[in-house]
Parts: structure tokens; sequence; C-alpha cells
């Protein structure tokens, strides 16, 4: 299985320095790229060992791994009430998904496909949707792979896909003329094209803010309970006022039809207000470590050090842990090499359908607790989301300064003390 190295890549520079000068007016900042109890009357020790009957039961060869993120958010434990139900339908919107890799089979449910856009079968329109879907549902006891933290749900899986990529074609024929070419590199290439970066990036939040949009209404239409889009989704970068307020409509529509739609805060490490939806149905999730520290990491780049972290304010909901995570990703070697698309060529090694994360940042955060949201909808079906969001927050491990802080938000989410609250919750 793959396992990713902290150190930033020039790919991931082009990325990083676009993102600066990714400008649609003045003072505007950078776009980001981007779970069960014991019963009343048992005993502790009854309860303690249903949980370790349980670890032994798990029979996914890639779950030692991921053992210190379900310990922390007592998963197991949360699994003695409910593993979720295929009743639930979580909505999942991002650029695309693998709907066959062995360990999600019968859990994607294609959904909606953003016209105007490139739905192609290639690694970069399919890895991120992939990785965040397995977060949620990825199969457990199945003697593959990985188990997702509500494995018992379904996703109904909605594609934005992408326009033609203005940035990631630069930096594709970059590296084609450049193969040795260092990270101090990027920002020079990046300087020569700041118009066309500038053109592009609104061209990109437009095409986003609308495809975004119709899919929230799609998936409110089709079913979903809680929708999860893990993209940055700062309303003041999206330039075209008209995309802007179709986002914002879209969120006033899922919440008319109190569905919770789940977001990340964001990896600019920075105080961020403007995200759309209301705080009864939209949850800001905030990535943190294992430790329950905030994540933040500096990256080199040439002379310069580029800061990435959990963006932070008043709008945080909770946190989750984002380290050492064990994710999907496209499981053929056809999804990795291609002579030309919407992002230009692409010539990847594929050595394996799993990879690792060392800090899965926050759109890796926001699946984390939506998988809790499933769980809870899976368990109590008659809660309204003010009472589900109100559950969750209720059922965080306070972490930073006590109560409630613009950094932590309500704290680090614990799927065992958040289930006990929803079966006995009282509207």
């Amino acid at each position: 299985m793959k396992t990713y190295s902290a150190r930033l890549s020039l790919a991931s520079a082009f990325a990083l320095v676009a993102l600066m000068a990714l400008r649609s007016g003045a003072g505007q900042e950078p776009v980001d790229t981007n779970s069960a109890l014991s019963s009343p009357g048992q005993s502790e020790s009854d309860s303690k060992a249903e949980t370790e009957d349980t670890q032994t039961r798990l029979n996914d060869p890639l779950f030692a791994k991921q053992k210190r993120l379900f310990d922390k958010l007592r998963v197991l434990d949360a699994w003695q009430l409910t593993k979720g139900s295929p009743d639930v339908l979580i909505g999942i919107i991002d650029n695309g998904f693998d709907f066959f890799h062995p360990d999600m089979k019968d859990q994607l449910v294609p959904g909606f496909y953003a016209p105007g856009g490139y739905h192609t079968e290639i690694y970069v329109n399919n890895a991120h949707g992939t990785l965040v879907s397995s977060i949620i549902c990825a199969n457990e006891n199945n003697q593959l792979g990985m188990a997702g933290l509500a494995p018992g749900c379904r996703i109904l899986a909605s594609s934005h896909g992408m326009i033609e990529h203005f940035l990631l074609k630069l930096r594709s024929e970059y590296l084609k003329d450049h193969p040795d070419a260092d990270i101090s590199e990027a920002p020079k290439v990046m300087a020569q094209h700041r118009d066309e970066i500038k053109q592009f990036g609104e061209r990109w939040t437009a095409y986003m803010g609308s495809s975004i949009a119709d899919a929230i209404r799609y998936s409110v239409d089709h079913g979903a309970r809680v929708i999860n889009i893990s993209g940055f989704l700062k309303t003041s970068l999206i330039a075209s006022s008209e995309a802007r307020n179709k986002l914002k409509d879209a969120f006033t529509y899922a919440a008319s039809k109190d569905v919770i739609v789940v977001i990340p805060s964001g990896n600019n490490a920075r105080q961020v207000e403007d995200y759309p939806g209301d705080e009864e149905h939209t949850i800001v999730a905030g990535a943190s470590m294992l430790n329950d520290e905030r994540w933040e990491q500096d990256f080199p780049m040439g002379k310069q050090t580029i800061k990435q972290g959990s963006s932070y304010g008043k709008r945080l909901t909770v946190m989750a842990p984002v380290e050492a995570l064990v994710v999907c990703v496209p499981h053929e070697k056809r999804y990795y090499s291609a002579d030309d698309g919407p992002a230009g060529a692409c010539d990847q090694e594929f050595e394996d359908m799993y990879q690792t994360l060392p800090s899965g940042a926050t759109s890796s955060a926001a699946p984390i607790v939506t998988a809790l949201v499933g769980l809870v909808y899976s368990l109590r079906p008659d809660l309204d989301a003010k009472s589900v969001i109100q559950i969750i927050k209720q059922g965080c491990d306070d972490i930073g300064k006590p109560g409630y802080d613009i950094y932590t938000g309500h704290g680090r989410v614990n799927f065992k003390k958040t289930l006990e609250l929803a079966r006995d919750w009282k509207d």
C-alpha cells in the first residue's frame, strides 16, 4: 500500500503557488484546491468484551493501520448500536468516483453529473471522490483493505467533474519539458502566467459554485439525509455573483427540506467566516491530529515556506482527526495514464488501490463527521436536522480551550458518546 511522504512535490507546489495567485478581486483570499454501544444495564466489562470481539472479527487486512483512528473516535463501541442503515442515503458531491472499487462494491449509487464538465476515468477526476467515499462507506469485514466508518449506509454519488484546467495543464506541460524540475521553480513559472491563472480562477469558481448548487438540489430531491461536500466553499471566492447566489439558494433549499450539509473549514490556516448555509443545517468540520492538536503544517518551497492548516472561525462546528488515514483510490492501472484530458496528459505509476495519508486535511475531516451524521440518522431516523447537529456538538470531546472556541469548535467528535446521546435523546 502506498504511503505518501509529507514532503511537498513540485506538482503540489504548482497548486499551492497558483492558489495564491487566484485572486478575482482586491483583498480576496486564495482558493483551496481542494461510527455503538452497550445497552442499558450492561456492565463495563461486558461492553469491553463485545468491543474486543468486534475487533477480533474485523478481517480487513489494513484495519491495523486504522485502529488508532477507530480507538480515538470510539467507533467499535459505537458499532454496538449501529454500523449504519441502507435506508440512510448519504450524498457526496465531488469531482468523480471509482464506482467499481472492490472495497466499495454496491455502496455507491450513481447520481448527478454536472453538465458542461468533463467526467473522465482518469486519476485526477476520480481520486478525491473515491477517497472521501471510502472514509464513510468502505465495506467492513470483507477480507479486503479497509473499513469505512458507516459501512451500513449507502452513498448517492454526484460528480461535478471539471472544466479544462489551465493550472493542471500548465503543470503537465512544464513537467514534460522539465522532468527534473526543482520545487523552487514553481513560483517563477506561475508568475509568468498570472493573468491566465486569474481568468481560469474566475471560470473555475463560477463553474464549481453552479455545478455544486445543482448537485445539492439533486441530492436533496433524491432522498439524501446528509450531504458531504469536501471542497472549500468560501462564498466570496466565487467571482460570479450569479453562481454565488445560486450556491446560497441551494443551501437554503437543502435547509427547507431539513437536510444537513457538511463542509470542510478549509486548509489555509486562517480565519474564515463566509461559509454558505445556516448553522442549524450546516456543519463546518475542521481537522485535528490524533493527539487532539489542530492540524497545521509548514511546506518548504525553495526559500519560502507555505503554511497549510485547518482554518478556523465562529462558524467552525467540530473537529475530526485526519492523521494516518487509510483510504481507497482508483483501483485499476487505466486510471493512471492518459495522452490527454481536461488536466492534460498524465502518466502515474499505479502501486495499489489503497493509500495512507500522513494528514488528510479538512476535506478528509468532513466525511468523518458525515459518517457520524449517517450513523445518528440510522439509529434515530425520527430526529430533525437541528437535533442531530446539537447531539453531535454535545457528543464531542472538548479539546483546545475549555468550552467552545473558534480554533477547535465544540471539540473532536466521539462516535460512542454521540450515539449514546442520540439513543436517549428526547425533543
